[in-house]
């Protein structure tokens, strides 16, 4: 196949992103339904969602040349940020670090963890759409990171930010995508 190919593009129409319980059973394809303890978390903002993996580099000189002889990677940040629009038992615990929902109607408490409680973390999917494919992202150990900071206005949505640090998970790796896009296809 030629080197410019349109389909291989990939527009992110749509999508879910789901968390569970660390230890849910994950997904291993595109298809089929997830763990019943994996939540989805209802609308994010119009942004969707970022998928990134940032690597910290260190370069090694030599006193006979003016350009690096060798570099080594020492570290490594991958994670996802979106913004949800939902505020429920699910979503409101994940981005305040744990904890849940108590009461009975009319009147309901939430109260931030005790540092103390350790981290709460989760395992999460993200789903994308792109017209009849799909792609996964699996990311099977993490914790909400960064400061949660939200505006209440007339005129928006208050957002709850969540930046979801990916941890390196006892087994396996620390992400995994999937996709049913022949695109990804060994010599496509």
């Amino acid at each position: 196949m030629g080197w410019n190919q349109s389909d291989d593009l990939v527009v992110g129409g749509n999508g879910q992103v789901y968390a569970a319980p660390l230890g849910t059973a994950l997904p291993t394809t595109t298809a089929g339904a997830l763990n019943a303890a994996f939540l989805g978390l209802g609308y994010l903002s119009e942004d969707g969602v970022n998928f990134s993996v940032a690597r910290e580099t260190q370069d090694f000189p030599a006193w006979q040349a003016f350009d690096p002889v060798r570099t080594a990677i020492t570290g490594r940040t991958v994670q996802a940020t979106f913004s949800l629009q939902q505020w429920n038992e699910d979503t409101v615990p994940l981005a305040f670090g744990g904890g849940a929902i108590t009461g009975t109607t009319p009147n309901y408490k939430y109260e931030l963890p005790d540092p103390e409680q350790g981290l709460d973390e989760r395992s999460v999917v993200i789903d994308i759409q792109d017209g009849s494919e799909n792609m996964r992202f699996v990311l099977p150990r993490g914790i909400v990171v960064e400061s949660v900071e939200t505006q209440f206005s007339r005129g928006a949505t208050a957002m709850l930010p969540i930046t979801f640090k990916l941890l390196k998970p006892s087994i396996g790796k620390i992400a995994a995508i999937y996709s049913d896009s022949d695109a990804f296809a060994a010599g496509s």
